[in-house]
This record gives C-alpha cells, structure tokens and sequence, in this order.
C-alpha cells in the first residue's frame, strides 16, 4: 500500500520524475567529483569542506522554502540526531572519501549501489523486519554482480582490494544510520532531520578540519573548485531538496526506485572524465545490480506506483 501523496498535475509529475532522476545521476557522478579533489585534496578536507559549506545553504534554503517552523525539533531528540549525524556524515562520508583514494570510481559506485541490500540485512537484524524472498534473490544477484566487478574475472587478489572494502564498511554505516533513523523520521519531516543532521555533521567534522594538514582555498586549482562546488551544491544541496520534494509528490518507495540510475552514471562519467575502463565484467556486474534492486523491490514497483499515485489523484 502507498502512502497518500498531495495531487499533483500530469506535467508536474513528469517535473518531479525528472528532478528525481538528476537527483540520482548527481549522486552517481560524486564519485567521480571526489577522485578529481583527491588530486589536490586529502580525505578531511573535502568532507568537512563540503558540509561545513552546504549546512548554511540548506538552513537557508529551507526557510525560504518551508518557513522556519521546518526547523522546529523537541530538544530531547538532539542528542539523538546528534549521534545520527555522526554515522551519516562524518564517519560514513569519510569511509567514503578514504576508499575512492584506493579504488576506481567505477568500483566505488557500483559498491555503494548495493546500499538498499545492506539496509534490508541492518533491518532485519535490529528492528526484526522480514527479508522476503524477492529481497534475498535480490540480494544475491546483487552481490553476485559485485563480485564480477571486484574479481574483473580473476581469482587474483584485487589491486583494488583495500578501497573496495572500505566501500563495503561505508555501506554497512549508511545502513545503521537509516535504519536507526526511521524512528526519528517518522517524528519530523525528512527535511527537519536533514537541516540537523547536516548541522550537527558539519560541527563534529570541524576538529578533524582543523587539525589535519590543509590547503589554502586561495590555491585550489580550476578542477578542485568545479569539484568541490559540485559536491556542495549539486550533491549535498540541490540533489537532497529535490529528492525531499519528490518524497512529498511520490510515495518514499517509489522515489527510491531512480537508484537505478546511479550506477549507471557514476559508470558513464568515470570513462569520461577519469577515462576508467569499462569491461565486460563492468557491464555484467552492473547489470546484475540493477536487476537485483528491481528484483529486491518489484512488488513495489516504479511503473505500479506510479499507476497508484496517479489513480489517487484521479480519485481525488
């Protein structure tokens, strides 16, 4: 069953589509933008750097948007968010960071695209919801394509083996986080959580800042600024306001049906600008991602769900 969403006109839906399927390739391509600041950059500079900046723009853009009453919050729930915003973005986005410094981009994406898999294992173990059948085949065939794209077809060591694993603990701590967060979400919007998550992050990421080795802004070469800027506003601004206005137009469960589209940019986008190579074992392993997802989640379907919203609008 879907969640009762606001009507909304047939070409406003294809906008909302549209913003969420920019959302996803921009998340795609952060990869991509995180190998092009490494080449200047260490690992706690871009993640601080990048949330330190992007907390004041969503602040704003959240006033300008929902009116201050978007931040009002319970202040017993802060310490809470608090320890949230630690898994979610210092530890999780420096996880992050640090395994792209060993591993291609290609590998990174594609990795942290089994993301909804690890939150059906953390669910089922910490708030004991069932893994269906669909969602174990899903799983499985996930893994499966993953392994193609570590191995490349080999039973060698990977090269990239060090990055790769790191992606996988990234994944894992994005899992905790969701899951340990679903309570406080279904108290406040996703926005209100968002703003304080994003402030709550950006404090905790200043320490490491400060007493790790950093470059002046002053030198950042031409590729670092388009990078970095890419990041805050693209990835961690535009990218999650339009991904919270699809959640109010979309069921949560449809919107997340355009995860789809990650892989495939984050694939697209390292052969362009980092010039990665693209194998069969690439191709097939991706493949096997993609349908896995849509294996693990088709009784939720994109094309029912959107059936389903826009009957709910007729009805109305």
């Amino acid at each position: 069953m879907y969640k009762q969403v606001k009507p909304i006109k047939n070409n406003n839906t294809s906008l909302v589509i549209a913003g969420l399927i920019l959302t996803n390739i921009f998340w795609g391509a952060s990869g991509v933008a995180v190998k092009v600041a490494q080449l200047q950059l260490g690992t706690f500079e871009i993640v601080a750097l990048r949330f330190i900046a992007a907390m004041p723009l969503l602040i704003t853009a959240t006033v300008l948007w929902k009116g201050w009453g978007a931040l009002k919050i319970d202040k017993k729930d802060l310490p809470y968010i608090a320890i949230l915003a630690f898994l979610g973005i210092p530890l999780e986005f420096l996880l992050q960071v640090t395994s792209l410094a060993y591993t291609t981009a290609t590998c990174f994406t594609l990795i942290f695209s089994l993301s909804p898999f690890f939150i059906i294992f953390a669910s089922a173990v910490l708030i004991k919801e069932k893994i269906t059948r669909h969602k174990a085949i899903g799983a499985l065939i996930g893994f499966i394509g993953v392994t193609f794209i570590i191995t490349n077809g080999s039973l060698a060591v990977p090269t990239n083996l060090l990055g790769d694993a790191v992606a996988i603990m990234a994944n894992i701590v994005w899992a905790l986080y969701t899951v340990l967060g679903k309570s406080i979400n279904e108290k406040y919007s996703a926005l209100t959580v968002l703003n304080y998550t994003f402030i709550f992050g950006a404090l905790e990421l200043l320490p490491f800042y400060f007493i790790s080795p950093r470059l002046s802004p002053a030198a950042f070469t031409e590729s670092t600024w388009i990078a970095m800027i890419f990041l805050t506003i693209f990835c961690s601004l535009v990218a999650f306001l339009l991904y919270n206005y699809g959640t109010e137009k979309l069921p949560a469960s449809i919107a997340g049906m355009f995860i789809y589209v990650q892989p495939l940019s984050g694939v697209a986008l390292a052969a362009i600008v980092l010039g990665e190579s693209i194998t069969i074992y690439t191709i097939l392993g991706t493949f096997l991602i993609i349908y896995g997802i849509y294996e693990a989640e088709r009784r939720g379907g994109l094309i029912n769900g959107i059936k389903n919203v826009e009957n709910n609008r007729k009805s109305q």
